[in-house]
């Protein structure tokens, strides 16, 4: 099912959608990380996505430890 977004001036154009589309994929695909969007002249010139990766799957607690003397 494919939905058409509109504004109050008409719907997008079909490279819009299509950027539009683009971003949403990016945006169910990603667990961790963020997607940059860059605007020049008020159209999307470039679309970035940094993704990170947990090595061993958990998350490292910096614990201090003390020396007992």
């Amino acid at each position: 099912m494919e939905t058409t977004l509109k504004t109050n001036h008409g719907p997008y154009d079909e490279s819009t959608q299509q950027t539009l589309t683009k971003i949403g994929a990016l945006l169910r695909n990603i667990k961790y990380g963020y997607i940059q969007v860059t605007i020049q002249g008020g159209r999307v010139v470039q679309i970035d996505k940094t993704e990170k990766f947990r090595v061993n799957g958990q998350k490292s607690k910096s614990k201090k430890k003390t020396d007992k003397q």
